[in-house]
């Protein structure tokens, strides 16, 4: 596979990963209705709000940026590219997710390893 089709794989899959973030929040983190019927002690609650209270849980725990920025030194450091990527995608995942400050370092160090990578066939070392 070449690089520039590997690339833009990894747009197309960045891209898809936020768009169902975004949609996911658009339907049930934002709307207060969710926050009523997802509250503890309210009867009946959905299986749906399972995965709103992870996604909330490291929201709060600032898992989301912690891990961004995990993902992005291990990037910068010579992570694989699938690492880089990742990186990436859970950097902008925690901005979305207002863990902004760790999360645009870690994605900032993925995209920066992204696009420093060596390229094949050229000797990046002088002499």
């Amino acid at each position: 596979m070449t690089p520039a089709r590997r690339d833009a794989i990894a747009l197309a899959c960045i891209a898809g990963f936020i768009a169902a973030l975004l949609l996911y929040r658009h339907i049930y983190v934002e709307p207060r209705e969710w926050g009523a019927i997802c509250a503890p002690g309210a009867p009946d609650i959905p299986l749906a709000c399972l995965p709103r209270a992870a996604l909330l849980w490291l929201q709060y725990q600032y898992f989301w940026g912690l891990g961004a920025l995990a993902l992005g030194l291990w990037a910068f450091l010579g992570g694989p590219f699938w690492i880089r990527i990742a990186s990436v995608v859970l950097g902008i995942a925690a901005v979305i997710n207002y863990n902004a400050t760790w999360g645009m370092v870690g994605a900032a160090l993925g995209v920066w390893a992204w696009l420093c990578r060596p390229r094949p066939g050229v000797n990046v070392r002088p002499g």
